[in-house]
């Protein structure tokens, strides 16, 4: 049997009831817990203090019982790179959240490349990515075509997951259980078990920069980044930059800025940190392009024009919209040159240089050229002709 642990309420209070209450398990665990096998994924941006409260109260118990602890993450940001096996053992007393530490590739490197941030819309392909991906193919090579059962750690008023997750088979392979809704165990009733056994408040279980923190969780969150202020300040860079690259960007949805909470939060540490990692680290000027075929669906294209300080990059944002007789437009701290001119119908341009840390990797679409230029009017052709004479 599989059990995933995403270190977070639920999932914590289903493993260490598992193991304390043998009227809590699985008919198949309850003669023998060897046959378990407890999986965590790291994503490279889980917060330190849940890591670290897990070693505490979590990881004795499993190695007082030799339980099986498989600890995995991604090798690479594609799927061919594999997956890293940071820890498979029965004697666990640490786990290992840093990627840089261990070797791993973390979900906010791959963010930081593409200047995004995850969003509230879709599916939550962030985690499906950096946890899903690397249990589903350890899980492939390590059981084959063994079929096993897997239990989930959502609560009793999860249901909608529930009947999401119950579908997914993995060909027959897999049939999932949901032991904290058996019993009828709300996300209450486990936070309450889990304080009355360790005197602690388990904390939710996310990334640094997640989205899906709600309002009533936000204080929880802040509390975070007051006390480990060196370990969240580049997310907030991140946004900074993603936001220079898309103004509607903002972590918490358009307008709603991580930036923004904490400045509300007084957590000036952290907002302090980053402000001095923006004035000490290299800078660009980024030339950003889309193509809207319809409201929310685009295709981007972002390319480096221009590397240096952060004073030099302002300087060469001032000069090109010297050059192209454009004013510079100032969007709170960020600073743009905008080509194209605000629209409400599509399919549309949107164009415009804007400086931040050199971080964002080159990127176009195959075929972007073709369906920029196909939309482009001769006012606009003729500004990116004369943005490139300043660049030669």
């Amino acid at each position: 049997m599989c059990w995933s642990w995403g270190l977070g309420v639920e999932s914590t209070a289903a493993i260490t009831r598992l193991l304390l209450d043998p009227g809590f398990r699985p008919p198949q665990l309850r003669a023998d817990l060897s046959n378990l096998i407890v999986m965590v994924a790291q994503t490279g941006d889980e917060w330190r203090s849940t890591c670290d409260l897990a070693a505490e109260h979590i990881l004795p118990l499993l190695a007082e019982r030799r339980i099986r602890l498989v600890e995995v993450a991604r090798a690479g940001p594609a799927e061919a790179d594999g997956i890293i096996i940071l820890q498979d053992t029965r004697t666990p007393v640490r786990l290992h959240p840093d990627a840089d530490e261990h070797g791993f590739y973390a979900l906010s490197t791959e963010h930081r490349a593409n200047g995004i941030l995850p969003t509230l819309g879709g599916s939550r392909s962030c985690s499906a990515k950096a946890k899903g991906f690397p249990l589903d193919r350890w899980r492939a090579t390590h059981l084959g075509h063994t079929p096993y059962l897997h239990a989930v750690g959502f609560n009793a008023d999860e249901t909608s997951r529930v009947a999401r997750d119950s579908s997914v088979t993995m060909g027959g392979q897999r049939t999932a259980i949901y032991p904290l809704v058996e019993a009828g165990w709300t996300r209450a009733k486990c936070q309450g078990y889990l304080y009355g056994l360790f005197g602690a408040w388990w904390p939710k279980s996310c990334c640094r920069q997640c989205c899906f923190v709600s309002v009533p969780s936000w204080s929880e969150q802040l509390d975070r980044f007051h006390t480990a202020p060196a370990e969240a300040f580049k997310h907030v860079v991140d946004e900074y930059v993603t936001l220079a690259l898309n103004p509607r960007s903002g972590l918490f949805g358009p307008g709603k800025s991580l930036t923004d909470r904490l400045h509300r939060g007084g957590a000036d540490q952290v907002l302090a940190l980053a402000e001095a990692e923006l004035e000490r680290c290299e800078w660009a000027v980024y030339r950003v392009r889309r193509c809207y075929s319809r409201p929310a669906n685009a295709w981007r294209a972002v390319e480096t024009v221009h590397r240096g300080d952060r004073a030099a990059t302002a300087l060469y944002l001032a000069r090109l919209a010297e050059h192209l007789h454009l004013p510079l437009q100032q969007d709170g701290t960020h600073t743009r040159v905008w080509l194209t001119e605000p629209s409400t119908t599509y399919p549309r341009l949107e164009g415009f240089f804007t400086a931040a840390p050199a971080v964002v990797s080159d990127k176009r679409r195959p075929g972007f050229e073709t369906r920029w230029h196909g939309h482009a009017d001769h006012r606009l052709q003729a500004l990116e002709d004369s943005a490139c004479e300043l660049q030669r």
